[in-house]
């Protein structure tokens, strides 16, 4: 019986692992996508990585945490966008809808633009596994954050999120 469940044990963990490994890392760079977000406007990532800082919030509009986050990344967005910074949500489309997703942006005052990930592209290709999901890159294109929830952005880290040390 015990050789078994550490047999179950390691099959899993080698069948899961890979797809862990593949997620992107710190220091890695973003990948780029192009997408209409909920307004219709086209974001094209490839105009954006390397050229400024983005951060990139997954959500999803029934998930509690991203309710309490929304406000936080909005005063970010109020702080930090005027100084050149993007920010990009995608909705991770999973057990939810364009109608749901757009009233989420109305309730939580969402000052950023949101794709809608209907095929769940950007969500496989960045290895999302839950919600909310952030990634912060660098001017460089370089992921300095990747967590769940808001980072806390000082001036001094804008300023190397900028490359301006």
């Amino acid at each position: 019986m015990r050789r078994s469940r550490v047999l179950i044990f390691l099959f899993a963990f080698l069948v899961i692992s890979p797809a862990f490994a593949s997620a992107i890392q710190l220091g890695e760079k973003l990948q780029p996508f192009k997408q209409k977000d909920l307004n219709g406007n086209v974001i094209d990532m490839s105009t954006i990585i390397g050229k400024k800082p983005v951060m990139l919030v997954f959500w999803a509009s029934w998930c509690p945490n991203c309710k309490v986050e929304a406000p936080k990344i909005n005063q970010l967005v109020e702080k930090y966008k005027k100084q050149g910074m993007e920010f990009i949500g995608i909705n991770i489309a999973v057990n939810d809808s364009i109608k749901r997703a757009r009233s989420f942006v109305k309730k939580t005052d969402m000052a950023y633009p949101t794709v809608f990930d209907a095929n769940n592209a950007i969500t496989q290709q960045y290895m999302v596994r839950g919600v909310p999901t952030i990634l912060v890159a660098d001017s460089n294109g370089r992921v300095q954050f990747r967590n769940y929830g808001a980072p806390d952005i000082t001036e001094a880290n804008f300023k190397r999120l900028m490359g301006k040390e």
